[in-house]
């Protein structure tokens, strides 16, 4: 077995990096997040951690205990400084980030079953984690950062980061979610920025919502139209699948740039008749690491869009995964994918289903079996654009969103699960930037 690029420390060391919250320095900053009396920081203020370093590297062991699995290969993060550090990586500029956050970081952000039992809720617009296990809490800085274009990304930050299998991350908040490492990242196990698990209509991380109201158009640039009963889905990168019958109502059109830059989410379905709300978009997530950047065969990122509901609601399109690191190994999943659209039937039908971490269409709500009024299925592998609803109604599907990997040579390792596919032209690759 290779020795871990994340292996700073033995196993004993693993639990012991994961301290309680830190004091705040005097500088403006907090060594934990916002749940402490230490509070959040936003930009500005150039707060550190405060407890001490996981040893020389600053690394964590990621192929002992619950702390992860497998090898992840040489990194950069056993090379870090045992003190704090800044949190942007040296060497290249990371995209949707100022050039100086004034945040340092001299603890590991490590969910798993001592810090976090199965279940982690990240909070983009309060910077809170809020842990299914409590006492032993992850150690993190947190920054709320402004896009170029003056949209916010919520920024939770550690010397590397990583995710243990079984463990999955829910993502909170209206803001897109940025994890930030100067040294490595790996994630073993689930991080999903998808709609509110009890509302569809309701987005996460930069996902937008669906719109409120009968017959109105999605939400978001790629929002599906709702002029008629029978709406259309959202798009991103896929169009949005036209709302069924004749009189059915567009789906949304492609937007955004390749590069993921500005970091945004996914739109929402429009809105049918009463009950037939769209689904929200799918979130927006971007994962950056100085080091090595590992998704593991376990390790899952789900981006996808909530399934209209019934009574013609058009799905909501996948959201953005941006993933940015000098060497990048993908052999888990990846997933932006598009919900299904609603019934068309206001009596007996079925909401579109949310999309799935795979790559496989979500289903659409199924009405009278006589009559063709089911929705359009949502996107997913190589279908990029929504399926329109039935030839009676029916709400249209959503659209693909995106994906985007940045690395130094500009080819990421492959081997795992992308949908959309790895071949079509939602999913691209660069290099670094300066």
């Amino acid at each position: 077995m290779m020795i871990s690029r994340l292996a700073g420390i033995a196993a004993v060391g693993v639990i012991a990096t994961v301290t309680a919250c830190g004091n705040s320095d005097g500088a403006g900053g907090s060594g934990c997040g916002p749940g402490s009396s230490a509070g959040a920081a936003n930009d500005g203020s150039a707060g550190s951690g405060a407890g001490h370093a996981a040893g020389a590297g600053g690394g964590v062991s990621a192929a002992q205990g619950d702390a992860g699995s497998g090898d992840a290969g040489e990194s950069g993060g056993d090379n870090l400084p045992g003190s704090a550090v800044p949190a942007t990586p040296m060497g290249f500029a990371p995209s949707n980030l100022k050039g100086d956050l004034g945040l340092e970081v001299d603890e590991d952000l490590i969910f798993n079953g001592e810090t976090c039992g199965n279940e982690a809720h990240v909070n983009t617009d309060t910077g809170e984690i809020d842990c299914s296990r409590t006492g032993v809490r992850p150690s993190y800085q947190f920054r709320i950062s402004a896009q170029g274009d003056g949209s916010e990304v919520g920024v939770f930050a550690g010397r590397n980061i990583l995710v243990a299998p079984g463990l999955t991350i829910i993502v909170e908040g209206q803001r897109p979610l940025v994890f930030l490492a100067p040294g490595d990242v790996q994630i073993n196990g689930t991080v999903e920025a998808i709609a509110d698990s009890i509302y569809a209509h309701s987005g996460n991380a930069g996902g937008f919502s669906g719109p409120p109201g009968e017959q109105v158009k999605g939400q978001g640039p790629g929002g599906g139209s709702g002029t008629s009963s029978e709406a259309g889905g959202g798009a991103f990168c896929g169009k949005g699948g036209k709302g069924g019958g004749t009189t059915g109502a567009p789906g949304g059109a492609p937007y955004g740039a390749a590069q993921l830059v500005p970091l945004i989410g996914g739109s929402s379905g429009g809105s049918g008749d009463l009950g037939g709300r769209g689904g929200a978009g799918g979130g927006a997530v971007q994962i950056i690491a100085g080091g090595k950047l590992t998704l593991s065969a376990t390790g899952v990122i789900h981006v996808g869009g909530a399934g209209g509901g019934w009574n013609g609601g058009g799905g909501g399109s996948g959201g953005a995964i941006l993933l940015e690191a000098n060497e990048i190994n993908i052999a888990g999943t990846l997933a932006a994918n598009g919900g299904g659209g609603g019934e068309g039937d206001g009596v007996a039908g079925d909401s579109g289903l949310n999309a799935s971490p795979d790559a496989i269409p979500a289903p659409s709500g199924n009405g009278t079996p006589s009559s063709d009024d089911n929705g359009g299925n949502g996107s997913a592998a190589k279908a990029l654009d929504g399926s329109p609803g039935g030839s009676v109604s029916g709400g249209g599907g959503g659209g693909a969103g995106r994906i985007r990997l940045n690395s130094k040579s500009g080819v990421a390792l492959v081997s795992g699960v992308l949908s959309p596919s790895v071949d079509s032209e939602c999913v691209t690759q660069g290099k670094l930037g300066n």
